[in-house]
């Protein structure tokens, strides 16, 4: 055990007193804060007013000889980031966008005599592409006239639309045995972070685990450290070495992210103020576009207090050991299965082509993630959650709906029950292999007679 520990203490204060350690420690933080501030900075920064010329030959969105009582709802109303202009027809247009240099586009309603209602408009540019800002506005501005206009055309009020419009019905998923609402939308988000997180720790820090035993072979330092350790010893003494590198670094990460992020938020408080306003909060890093529309859809359905509720109702208490075991015995068993590859190569170009065979189970749980959270009590989402080289990722994802403490417990046991199997497999590979650098392994050796 002593032997163990020593060779944890070598692979963590190796690893901590790297640059590259310190450097990547340091850099992540500054760039999720980035991440962070640069798009909202963006996106309340004023943007350019942009100019467009409107040619419409239908007449239903208003025109030079429109009679002022009309104008306010039949015609496109220039906004803050917007110029309308109307024009007589198009090749006008044309003409005034070749000798004006503000003129940035030109919005063309074509007349047709079998339409009575135009269903195509046109919006002409020349060298520079109309911003998601100006296209967003044209759009919401004509279906805007249109709908006045066929309101007024059926004798329907604004009110009687607003009535019609609004009124929907509010559907709710409840648990019968406790009485609570499922917050299935709330729920479905936590569980994708969770499981994501999971498959990231576990790749990364696998990884890591798999080139440094292929970095000390190369180097032939083992040789000389297997003189007074066992293969096994250091074996796990790696993993678990890296696997505090790597928990150090993820709490260094949090931290300094945070002291990151309230140092740019006190240092702009205005900004990010505006930034955290009603309606604004949908904008950030869009501002216009088909997302904000989609954005604005999805807050209707799920504002803020509701979000706070759901998130209240969800049994951290019980999520929170649950991540901790798998988070821990997902990586252990993944990391023992990488050390035993690291063993079995000689470069750092072959441990590429074991890493993706050995993620795939994880690779395929994510790639099925849709269908389980589709059905997340169903039988593909119980069978991914038991198999322990699945389990991590799949189990993370059923928790916050509620899994069964049985189909938990065999969950956790059978990962118990392989983790020791797995060890002892890439045991037997790490001490065939980690000796007999360039030579082809040979798992199980034929007994001498």
């Amino acid at each position: 055990m002593n032997k163990i520990l020593l060779v944890i203490q070598r692979e963590y204060l190796t690893r901590v007193r790297k640059k590259s350690f310190w450097v990547l420690t340091l850099l992540v933080p500054v760039l999720m804060a980035a991440l962070y501030a640069i798009p909202i900075y963006f996106a309340l920064k004023p943007m350019e007013r942009s100019v467009v010329l409107v040619a419409d030959e239908s007449g239903l969105f208003g025109g030079l000889d429109l009679d002022d009582t009309l104008r306010g709802d039949s015609r496109l109303v220039s906004t803050e980031n917007v110029t309308y202009r109307y024009v007589a027809n198009l090749d006008y247009a044309l003409r005034q966008m070749d000798g004006d240099a503000e003129v940035d586009a030109i919005l063309y309603v074509r007349s047709r005599a079998s339409e009575a209602i135009p269903t195509d408009a046109c919006l002409y540019y020349k060298s520079d592409m109309p911003t998601q800002t100006m296209r967003f506005d044209v759009d919401k501005q004509l279906q805007r006239i249109l709908r006045n206009r066929l309101l007024q055309a059926h004798g329907i009020s604004d009110d009687e639309y607003a009535l019609i419009s609004n009124t929907k019905i509010n559907l709710r998923t409840e648990d019968l045995e406790t009485g609570r609402e499922a917050f299935l939308d709330i729920k479905t988000g936590l569980g994708f972070v969770l499981a994501f997180l999971i498959y990231i720790v576990i790749f990364m820090f696998g990884s890591q685990v798999m080139r440094g035993v292929v970095e000390e072979k190369t180097n032939r330092i083992v040789e000389v450290i297997v003189c007074s350790v066992k293969p096994f010893q250091l074996m796990m003494g790696k993993v678990i070495g890296i696997a505090l590198v790597g928990l150090t670094q993820f709490l260094m990460w949090v931290v300094l992210t945070g002291v990151a992020l309230t140092g740019i938020q006190m240092s702009n408080s205005e900004l990010f103020r505006q930034a955290t306003e009603k309606h604004e909060v949908t904008e950030l890093a869009t501002k216009g576009g088909e997302a904000v529309a989609q954005m604005d859809q999805a807050a209707q359905f799920a504002d803020v207090p509701q979000m706070v509720e759901g998130l209240a109702a969800i049994n951290f208490k019980a999520i929170l050991p649950a991540f901790l075991f798998y988070f821990v015995f997902g990586y252990l068993l993944y990391a023992t299965l990488f050390a035993a590859a690291g063993a079995m190569c000689d470069n750092d170009t072959d441990t590429q082509l074991f890493s993706l065979p050995l993620t795939i189970p994880l690779l395929l749980t994510l790639l099925l993630m849709p269908v389980m959270i589709n059905a997340p009590s169903g039988t593909l989402s119980q069978v991914l959650s038991i198999i322990p080289f699945t389990s991590p990722v799949a189990m993370m994802l059923r928790i916050p709906f509620g899994v069964p403490l049985g189909q938990l417990y065999w969950s956790m046991a059978l990962l118990l029950l392989t983790f020791p199997l797995c060890t002892w497999f890439a045991a037997r590979i790490y001490r065939g292999s980690i000796l007999r650098y360039g030579i082809k392994n040979r798992l199980f050796k034929k007994k001498s007679k």
